[in-house]
């Protein structure tokens, strides 16, 4: 088996796979058809032209701690039917990891148990709710707000990465490919709230509500404002339906009785680490001073711990306080280890280990699609 990255020639190939594992419809051939990332990793036969399986790799940053992580985005992992079985795909994930060019991996697993396996691990929930428009009611209204129509990208993207420094693990963006330009034809709209707030909407008149795809917001009066110029919505609409929350969203705050409210959670995606050495430079360790030793995988880290900032020097002699798999390893280092000495998965040799106080509960809330 060949594992190489695809070239305009192998589109076919490509096409082939899309066409049975996703059910599109494709004509192979075709000589507008390119490849749909600058990467796509694939498995070959031995004749090099035969394509087994592929995916996608997207270069993504995300905020992660005192700064960024490198991120390869997995999209459209796919297999050909009659060649599923045959470990395409784990060659294609451990070629990743082996590259060793990310901090870390996230993908979106049609199966968490499946990827798993080559150690990727559920970390980010995020909140859906319907919100009935009288239980913002105490909310002032207000019309202080732009229309997002292309001319105020800068400003639309101060937000939006002013608000997902505040995330973990949310992904940076540098252009305005998440919104439309063109509203009155998409029928998407995002309204900028001054300088500190703005939501994306659609209107689905079938149901009566206002579909808020994202809202982001720097500070209770931004919130505010934004929320109440949603309330304009209410003479012909009955709620709002948020698809996309972060756990610990302060907008249930304003929301009269939750009760009226419904609310529910799911996951977001699995994440893996591919270089804990800066993982651990990177984490923002709370105000004291410790010392502990980790196992993450096959490789032991020993961590000294000052004014918030990380020494980590990889330690293969040392007996570890607590041990972990890759993918626990990655559910503990980039959401907290909150209940870690309840997880099967984690060895714990040093109760009193200052690792447990290092990684407090985040709420990491990575939302865009790829």
């Amino acid at each position: 088996m060949i594992i190489r990255f695809l070239t305009q020639d192998d589109v076919p190939e490509h096409d082939k796979i899309t066409s049975q594992a996703f059910a599109y419809s494709c004509e192979i051939g075709n000589p507008d058809s390119v490849l749909p990332s600058e990467k796509v990793l694939g498995a070959f036969d031995d004749d090099n032209k035969t394509l087994f399986a592929d995916f996608e790799i997207l270069e993504k940053k995300c905020y992660y701690g005192n700064g960024m992580l490198t991120c390869a985005a997995i999209a459209g992992v796919a297999a050909k039917p009659e060649h599923r079985g045959k470990g395409a795909v784990k060659k294609l994930f451990e070629r990743l990891i082996s590259e060793n060019c990310y901090d870390i991996s996230i993908l979106y697993p049609f199966s968490e148990e499946y990827y798993r396996k080559l150690g990727y691990e559920s970390i980010g929930q995020c909140l859906s709710a319907r919100v009935p428009f009288s239980e913002l009611s105490g909310i002032r209204r207000n019309t202080d707000v732009t229309l997002y129509e292309g001319g105020e990208t800068a400003r639309l993207l101060g937000i939006y990465n002013r608000c997902a420094r505040n995330h973990s693990l949310c992904f940076v963006r540098n252009s305005a490919e998440a919104y439309s330009d063109k509203p009155y034809y998409s029928q998407k709209y995002t309204y900028i709230y001054r300088d500190g707030a703005y939501a994306t909407i659609e209107i689905d008149r079938e149901k009566s509500v206002v579909s808020v795809s994202e809202i982001y917001f720097d500070s209770c009066e931004s919130m505010l404002g934004i929320l109440g110029f949603l309330r304009n919505f209410e003479s012909n609409q009955s709620a709002l339906c948020f698809s996309k929350l972060p756990g610990n969203t302060p907008l249930f705050n304003v929301i009269r009785n939750l009760k009226n409210c419904d609310i529910n959670m799911q996951a977001t995606g699995s994440a893996r680490i591919l270089n804990v050495k800066n993982v651990l430079e990177k984490h923002s360790y709370p105000a004291l001073e410790g010392e502990f030793t980790v196992q993450a995988g096959l490789n032991i880290f020993r961590v000294s711990v000052a004014g918030g900032k990380a020494e980590v020097n990889e330690s293969p002699s040392l007996t570890p306080d607590v041990i972990m798999d890759i993918g626990t390893a990655s559910k503990v280092l980039l959401s907290g280890a909150e209940n870690a000495m309840f997880n099967p998965r984690i060895t714990v040799n040093n109760t009193q280990s200052s690792f447990f106080g290092m990684f407090p509960p985040e709420t990491p809330f990575f939302s865009d699609a790829f």
